[in-house]
């Protein structure tokens, strides 16, 4: 990790944000993502199961999300080479 460090000019700060971000992101989608299926078993009178998706779904996305943004790190993209909108 300390060639991509020095190649790419990462600091500590930006390993401790993406870090942050990483528990943030993941709290926040376990938790909605339970609530939800809480919810629906609570509706559908089922035992649980909707709960044990909307988890594993809310740690799915969490983990997602967090691969996006460490191969955003490793891999930037300049906004010139970007593909025009066609708005």
């Amino acid at each position: 990790m300390r060639a991509v460090s020095a190649k790419r000019g990462y600091s500590r700060k930006d390993y401790v944000g993406l870090a942050w971000s990483f528990g943030i992101t993941m709290i926040i989608s376990v938790l909605i993502a339970s609530w939800c299926g809480k919810w629906l078993d609570t509706k559908l009178g089922t035992p649980g199961i909707f709960w044990l998706l909307g988890t594993l779904g809310g740690i799915y996305s969490g983990f997602h999300l967090f691969i996006e943004q460490v191969e955003q790190m490793e891999h930037p993209v300049d906004p010139d080479d970007r593909a025009p909108d066609n708005w």
